[in-house]
């Protein structure tokens, strides 16, 4: 026998009653009253006795019950609603109570929340953790109700005051013990700190060079604590290099060989120390360098070095020079640093700017610049994450300096203010969302803006290439502001081997001088494989490019070739 639809999919209704008090209170509640799902109604009931006794109806009583098949009655007596009358800090140091939010009047004929009282102990029992005390405990004393008023006062036990001990190692690698303890803010006969135990695998996973193979082991003993450690080193040191087939931009005929090499040198010593050195050729008579420094920990402070050196080298025009120092705090998954910013800019050929009438877009400047930075991650894996999302920004502020070039005439510097103001801003955000086994989608959103009231060619961001917007030439273009996004779905057919294509899109590339503007919306599409063997990393992207000084064409493609040492 086949059921008509009417009788399969009945609605279910819910009704409440009580005295008119009673259901005011409810309805404060919008429970829904009809569904097509009994379990639904029936789940709401029991929310509701439970949501009743966290505003303080403890004695609250709701009974549900099936009036028929399809109809289910609620009755409802909420009793007396509970107040505090007070609740002291009994034995709790004043201090301790402060830190955590406590405050008498909070407590002082108010609306009884049972959930407010939990968290005031929770908070309590976190702080005497991360304060020396993990094994305090509290509990209400002296609790006496009448007339649905409560009051009663905190009874507190420290319990022993534990300090760390050390931290013991196992397993081969190559580490310096000292540097490590510092690095995870373990300093023995410190007082413990649960949070800090909790962050162990967080703050080793941001350790490219070292692995966790096991859950970090906790032991007390004379009122010590000590931490034991199964840790494994990994490959983290880096060369790689990539070689780039482009047209020949003069018209000569044939192609333009371009290059990169980078250097990356992890943990040096067993130290923390990292050394990065990354060139450039990516045009004709142009070229890259930069040189960095890292020193987290520095003299076992919580403070992390950054040093950062800059050569670019624009074919005969200009040569700019900038040094960054940065000094910085990490906490939990959070970095926030401060650094300073140098940068020299010089035009090397006095020949070029022989005759000129008005002054050029590019200048011979200094420019010193203080700022912030902040980041974020909960990156799966630091070297070849697959999941989570990473957030880098930073902005500063300073004052440039126009230096005069002898070879333009003074007269041309009456029109330029040669000191003032400069803002920059830069922000990044990388995500990485695992669909399946095989599916990860990469995606990255960047974008940055410069200002000033005059500004110039050496002045500006460089973007095209194989970290930007692929299809073009490396530092094809330059912008004071800009934004651009990229998705690159990726197929793991292996351990870190993949194919992917990808799609990249310019939503603001512009750039306004005294004698010269350029706005564009590039884009640029294509695939490529990443192929990880014994021997090392593979890369090859074929990428090609649209925008208004490049026509979309496959005589425009750009090749790269790449090649990752691990070590």
């Amino acid at each position: 026998m086949i059921l008509p639809w009417s009788l399969l999919a009945q609605d279910y209704y819910l009704e409440f009653e009580g005295t008119a008090a009673d259901l005011r209170e409810v309805e404060k509640y919008n429970i829904e009253k009809k569904s097509g799902d009994s379990l639904i109604l029936f789940n709401q009931v029991i929310d509701l006795q439970q949501n009743l006794q966290e505003q303080g109806f403890l004695s609250v009583n709701i009974e549900p019950f099936w009036k028929d098949n399809n109809h289910l009655l609620a009755t409802v007596r909420l009793g007396d609603r509970f107040q505090w009358l007070k609740l002291a800090q009994g034995n709790v140091d004043a201090v301790m109570l402060q830190k955590i939010g406590y405050k008498e009047k909070f407590y002082l004929n108010k609306p009884f929340h049972y959930r407010e009282v939990s968290q005031l102990m929770i908070k309590l029992i976190r702080f005497s953790g991360d304060s020396g005390y993990p094994f305090a405990s509290v509990r209400l004393d002296s609790v006496q109700i009448h007339d649905a008023a409560v009051s009663a006062q905190l009874a507190y036990d420290s319990g022993p005051h534990i300090t760390f001990d050390s931290v013991v190692l196992t397993g081969q690698i190559k580490i310096n013990p000292r540097f490590l303890q510092a690095y995870l803010r373990i300093q023995p006969g410190a007082s413990f700190s649960e949070t800090v135990i909790e962050d162990l695998p967080d703050r080793i996973k941001k350790l490219p060079y070292l692995r966790i193979t096991e859950k970090p082991l906790l032991t007390f003993q004379n009122d010590q604590a000590s931490t034991y450690l199964s840790l494994q080193s990994t490959n983290a040191n880096q060369i790689d290099g990539v070689i780039g087939f482009l047209p020949n931009a003069k018209g000569e005929g044939g192609l333009l060989l371009t290059g990169q090499f980078n250097l990356l040198l992890q943990n040096m010593f067993g130290s923390g120390r990292s050394l990065g050195l990354q060139w450039e050729s990516f045009k004709q008579e142009s070229q890259l360098l930069n040189i960095n420094f890292y020193q987290p920990i520095l003299f076992r402070s919580p403070i992390d070095l950054d040093l950062k050196f800059k050569l670019l080298k624009e074919d005969s025009t200009f040569v700019n020079r900038s040094f960054n120092l940065d000094l910085g705090y990490s906490y939990q998954r959070h970095f926030v640093g401060f650094y300073t910013h140098l940068k020299t800019a010089r035009l090397p050929s006095s020949s070029l700017l022989e005759d000129i009438t008005t002054f050029p877009d590019l200048a011979d400047f200094n420019l010193n610049q203080f700022g912030g930075t902040y980041r974020w991650d909960n990156l799966d894996n630091y070297l070849d994450p697959k999941a989570g999302f990473r957030i880098f920004t930073r902005a500063s502020t300073g004052t440039k300096k126009i230096r005069k070039n002898s070879a333009i005439s003074d007269s041309l510097y009456q029109e330029v203010d040669l000191e003032s103001n400069q803002f920059s801003w830069e922000v990044e955000l990388h995500g990485f969302i695992p669909l399946s086994k095989h599916w990860v989608i990469a995606s990255k959103w960047s974008g940055g803006g410069v200002y000033n009231s005059r500004l110039f060619f050496n002045d500006l961001f460089r973007l095209g290439g194989i970290k930007s917007l692929r299809g073009f030439s490396e530092s094809t273009f330059f912008a004071d502001n800009f934004a651009y996004s990229t998705i690159e779905p990726r197929f793991f057919f292996e351990t870190g081997s993949y194919l992917f294509v990808f799609y990249d899109q310019a939503w603001w590339l512009r750039y306004t001088m005294e004698n010269n503007s350029f706005e564009d919306r590039p884009s640029g599409f294509g695939a490529g494989i990443s192929l990880t063997t014994s021997a090392g990393i593979f890369n090859f992207v074929w990428a090609v490019g649209s925008s208004k000084i490049q026509e979309i064409g496959f005589d425009q493609s750009k090749i790269h070739f790449g090649y990752i040492s691990r070590f």
